[in-house]
């Protein structure tokens, strides 16, 4: 696995050591910029070690510093339910990875987690969605089950604060043991999508067209379990990110200047949806996720290195 970070535009890339983490004396806390001197704090690991299958972080890289008490259980309340979602298997019991490790954890943290959508463990937290259509002389009914899911704001919330731990490493000044705390404000999310879904057109053309930013941090972590990149725009004030959760959640973004990401999501296809019903009052409307082939799959690859997953 790789984990490189990149100074700035135009320097080479570094890769970092994959199998040991970088541990920073921070003063401030990376996730709401208050000096911890001020308040209670303790040892963060921004890739939480809990949030990926059991052992799978062990000699392998993080980065763990420091943090308020209050962002470091806001934190972890979001990993709890996320990591027992994205494990999840889908509705014909797939999982991402055939891996008994996977399966195990899965099932454990589906037992105990508490889905915050439903209040339910995970494992029972699937999700059903009952259609009726007129038809004929009748009506047709249609039960769509899904497996569970994930509130979109705590996706959203998740990565603002995993990118922030990141963000922070980019820009840590040794000398006075800190980084730029990076505020929520300029942080626009715009895709978030399962893994039978990574092919759809629109995370396509996002990876394609930030394929030449200049990489600044690009993570492959956690035996695969986890990956992280941020890159930034040619000439504006703008970043891109993803991230990609236990193999089968992927969250995309940007941050900074909200023009210049607007105008490249504006060039993105849009996903097309087929009508299943509709009346003057609503309306039902549906796709078909669309699957990606690995030896396809560019979004987090390394400079010099476009061939490996």
């Amino acid at each position: 696995m790789t984990n490189g970070v990149m100074p700035g535009p135009g320097q080479a890339f570094t890769v970092l050591p994959a199998n040991r983490a970088v541990t920073l004396d921070n003063i401030s806390c990376p996730y709401c910029g208050s000096l911890l001197a001020e308040k209670k704090s303790t040892k963060e690991h921004v890739i939480g070690r809990r949030f990926v299958p059991k052992g799978n972080l062990n000699a392998c890289w993080n980065l763990i510093l420091r943090a308020c008490l209050e962002c470091n259980g806001r934190k972890a309340d979001l990993e709890d339910d996320i990591s027992a979602v994205t494990m999840a298997p889908n509705m014909s019991g797939r999982y991402a990875e055939d891996e008994a490790v996977l399966r195990e954890e899965a099932e454990r943290k589906g037992r105990r987690s508490l889905s915050r959508r439903t209040r339910k463990p995970v494992i029972n937290s699937q999700e059903r969605i009952t259609v009726k259509v007129p038809f004929i002389q009748g009506q047709l009914t249609a039960e769509f089950i899904s497996p569970p899911q994930i509130d979109m704001r705590r996706v959203y919330d998740l990565a603002l604060l995993q990118l922030t731990g990141f963000f922070y490493l980019l820009t840590y000044q040794q000398n006075e043991k800190r980084g730029w705390f990076w505020t929520p404000v300029g942080f626009h999310p715009f895709e978030h999508v399962i893994r039978s879904d990574w092919g759809n057109p629109t995370l396509l053309a996002f990876a394609d067209a930030i394929a030449n930013w200049h990489p600044r941090l690009i993570v492959a972590s956690a035996q695969g379990y986890y990956r992280a990149l941020i890159r930034r725009h040619p000439a504006a004030n703008c970043w891109a990110w993803a991230l990609e959760w236990n193999r089968n959640y992927r969250v995309a973004g940007f941050f900074g200047d909200r023009e210049a990401a607007q105008q490249l999501v504006n060039t993105f296809p849009k996903v097309e949806l087929a009508t299943l019903h509709e009346t003057a009052t609503g309306f039902v409307r549906i796709r078909h996720d669309v699957p990606l082939r690995d030896e396809d799959d560019k979004l987090f690859n390394v400079p010099g290195d476009e061939g490996q997953r």
